[in-house]
């Protein structure tokens, strides 16, 4: 029974099937007269990518400046007494040529030096600061914060 009901809905769409689309060809585009605005706009096209084209060179020149999002640093030392720390703070002026700063994460004074793109730096310069007595200098990975640095 299913199979009747089968045939007899695929047999009239096999043979209404059969019959050709016949395609309406009597369309013109050309007399929708919208011509001149698309040739207008194809120059307006035109004229955009060639003022870029120029342009481009000069987007280009801007001044790139090296910047990790992080930096190593040798803490030489951290203590909760402001004074103990501008003590800290100065006799590493003494020793070491590179930067020094002092950071203030509370409770503690962090003085910190050098900043460093990768670790082997880092580990030479905390190498030169335990043989000048700074026995508990680390190597600490921080944010490179330069704005803050000033």
């Amino acid at each position: 029974m299913k199979l009747l009901v089968y045939i007899s809905l695929i047999v009239p769409l096999i043979i209404l099937g059969q019959d050709k689309v016949k395609l309406d060809e009597s369309f013109d585009p050309t007399t929708l007269q919208d011509w001149p605005s698309s040739k207008a706009r194809i120059e307006q096209i035109k004229s955009l990518k060639a003022y870029y084209a120029i342009v481009g060179d000069d987007i280009d020149t801007v001044e790139i400046s090296e910047y990790s999002g992080f930096v190593f640093r040798v803490q030489l030392g951290s203590t909760n007494n402001y004074d103990e720390a501008i003590a800290l703070e100065t006799r590493a002026t003494q020793t070491f040529e590179d930067e020094i700063i002092m950071q203030f994460d509370s409770p503690y004074y962090k003085i910190r030096v050098g900043k460093m793109n990768n670790r082997e730096d880092a580990q030479g310069l905390q190498q030169f600061a335990i043989r000048n007595g700074y026995r508990r200098a680390w190597v600490i990975r921080t944010e490179n914060t330069p704005e803050l640095e000033k």
